[in-house]
C-alpha cells in the first residue's frame, strides 16, 4: 500500500505541474458532451432564472429519441437527469451556457480536479519498523469465535427452529417399476420377471 500510494502520488504530482485542470476521464466524457452540444438549438425562456429549453436536432443513438429538455444553471438541474446522476454538465447544459457565453467547467465539482485528486496521494506511508522494535501491547485480547464463522464449502448449517412438522419421517422412496422400497428403477431387478408376467 505505502508503493502504490508512492508511486501515484509521483504521477500526480507530475500531472499537477503539467497545467492540466481536470483528470483524463473527465475531460473524455466532457469532449463528447461538448460534440454533441454543437448540434443543440437552445431557446431561453427565464433570463433571470437563467431557465433554458434545449432541443435536439441528430438522435445520437443513445437509446432516447430526440427531444427538448429543460436546464435550470441555478439549481443545476436538466430534465435528461445526466447533470443531476453524473454531477458533470450534459450536452444540453453546455449548449446553454454557450448561448449565454459562459464557461461550462464553472458546473464541473472540484473533485474532477487534478488537485482534489492529488489530495489524496500528498500523504505517504510511514515505513513499519521491525517487528523487534514494536512496542510491548498493553490491552484486552480479542479472541474469534469458532462458532461464528461459516464455512466455506458445502451447504451452510440451517438456523431454522425446527418444529413437530420435521420429525416427521420421509416417506421411503419405492421402485417405479416393481413398487417394491429398497431401490429405484435404474437398478431394478425384478425387470425380466415383470416381462414374463400375463397381462
Amino acid at each position: 500500500m505505502g508503493a502504490l500510494f508512492g508511486q501515484r502520488g509521483h504521477e500526480w504530482t507530475k500531472r499537477l505541474t503539467s497545467g492540466q485542470t481536470f483528470t483524463d476521464k473527465c475531460i473524455k466524457g466532457m469532449t463528447e458532451e461538448v460534440n454533441k452540444a454543437s448540434s443543440h438549438n437552445v431557446y431561453q425562456f427565464d433570463r433571470e432564472r437563467f431557465y433554458f429549453m434545449v432541443a435536439e436536432r441528430i438522435n445520437r443513438n443513445d437509446g432516447r429519441p430526440t427531444d427538448t429538455y429543460g436546464v435550470d444553471l441555478r439549481k443545476r438541474t436538466c430534465d435528461c437527469g445526466k447533470f443531476q446522476a453524473f454531477h458533470l454538465p450534459c450536452s444540453h447544459v453546455i449548449a446553454a451556457c454557450e448561448s449565454i457565453r459562459q464557461d461550462y467547467t464553472i458546473h464541473i465539482p472540484d473533485v474532477f480536479k487534478i488537485q482534489h485528486v492529488f489530495k489524496v496521494y500528498q500523504q505517504s506511508f510511514q515505513i513499519l519498523p521491525h517487528q523487534d522494535n514494536w512496542p510491548q501491547y498493553r490491552g484486552p485480547t480479542l479472541c474469534h469465535d469458532e462458532t461464528m464463522r461459516r464455512k466455506k464449502r458445502g451447504r451452510p448449517n440451517s438456523t431454522r427452529i425446527r418444529t413437530e412438522m420435521d420429525d416427521v419421517e420421509k416417506e421411503k422412496r419405492m421402485c417405479g417399476i416393481c413398487r417394491e422400497v429398497g431401490h429405484i428403477r435404474s437398478k431394478c431387478t425384478n425387470v425380466s420377471g415383470l416381462s414374463n408376467r400375463p397381462p
